[in-house]
């Protein structure tokens, strides 16, 4: 399976995307109320430690998908796939892995060459990222994303509850308009998540190693 920087489009088998060109969306200047907003937005992903809640994902192709995801930050992260969907994704240790039960295959990428890096880091690096929109409405407080280096392409936006800052989702535009949405329900913050669920898995389903 090819690596697919639109974040969780894994079964289209995506290969990696070409750069953006050069006049793609420069970084926005945030002034004002724009850079309270940029502020809470900050808060609200840094607040967040141990967090579980169900996905639906649709991918640029129209395709939806569910599951349970997993997030313990810094740093740990699980898409848990409903059946039939055969994938989950596992994300420790600066590393994403990819499984397919029904293949027994597994990958791995960097973190840093996919979406996945603003929410695993234990802050929102902003010398890193691009902030290219802050905003919100009556929908939510969203802020939109791009990373300064060539390791991922792209744009990422992520949206919080503008009442409690709780996550609500994200939307990924790769460099070919590409986009894959992530709406999540059911959040809530636990004290702690198991260690088993941030197991390496093995191509034969099995775990390569504790984290």
């Amino acid at each position: 399976m090819s690596l697919t920087v639109a974040f969780l489009s894994l079964a289209a088998g995506l290969t990696p995307l070409e750069p953006l060109a050069a006049s793609g969306p420069e970084t926005v200047e945030t002034r004002g109320g724009d850079q309270t907003l940029l502020q809470s937005a900050a808060e609200g992903l840094e607040k967040i430690k141990n967090l579980q809640a169900r996905f639906t994902q649709v991918s640029p192709s129209g395709a939806m998908t569910t599951g349970t995801l997993y997030l313990a930050r810094p740093g740990r992260l699980r898409f848990e796939f409903d059946q039939p969907n055969p994938t989950l994704i596992v994300a420790t240790g600066g590393l994403v892995y990819v499984h397919d039960s029904d293949l027994e295959t597994t990958d791995s990428y960097p973190v840093r060459q996919t979406p996945l890096r603003f929410l695993l880091k234990k802050e929102l690096d902003l010398d890193a990222a691009q902030v290219l929109s802050v905003h919100e409405n009556e929908h939510g407080l969203k802020i939109t994303l791009a990373a300064k280096d060539e390791d991922l392409q792209g744009r990422l936006a992520l949206v919080f509850d503008p009442k409690d800052l709780t996550l609500e989702g994200w939307s990924f535009v790769d460099p070919n308009g590409e986009v894959t949405l992530v709406d999540l329900d059911d959040v809530e913050e636990v004290k702690r998540l198991p260690g088993k669920l941030f197991r390496v898995p093995e191509a034969g389903g099995t775990f390569l190693r504790d984290n």
